[in-house]
């Protein structure tokens, strides 16, 4: 494996790295006590309050689209410019909170949280509000 940069590594902590980069990362964790010591460190120096303007970008998931772009992507109701991006960011990105949030959203189709709650609100209504 080659020489991992402490922003890997702390990305690795935070679980923002694809599946299989985070296995390989962990078997080297396993292996070899020193990269382990210098993760350590690294989590030392987080505690302590140093910080780069990468970690707060992975910590904040700035790259990542709300739920909501999401619904609208699984809907189909974006163009083409944004859907790019959205598989960049699932494709070559490899975020696994935003591809759980789209397996999700593929499971309920396409509705959020507020979008489900409206529709069985009115589905639960009908016939019993009164007509003007």
């Amino acid at each position: 494996m080659p020489e991992l940069t402490d922003e890997e590594l702390l990305a690795y902590v935070e679980e923002q790295l694809a599946t299989e980069q985070s296995v390989a990362i962990e078997i080297a964790l396993r292996q070899d006590q020193a990269l382990a010591a210098r993760l350590r460190s690294l989590l030392a120096s987080q505690d302590q309050g140093e910080y780069s303007v990468g970690n707060l970008w992975r910590r904040e998931r700035l790259s990542c689209p709300p739920r909501g772009v999401w619904a609208a992507y699984v809907g189909g109701r974006l163009g083409d410019g944004i859907s790019e991006y959205l598989r960049f960011h699932l494709e070559v990105v490899g975020c696994r909170i935003c591809s759980a949030n789209l397996s999700d959203l593929k499971h309920t189709g396409g509705l959020d949280g507020a979008e489900t709650r409206t529709k069985k609100f009115f589905q639960s209504s009908a016939g019993h509000l009164p007509r003007d």
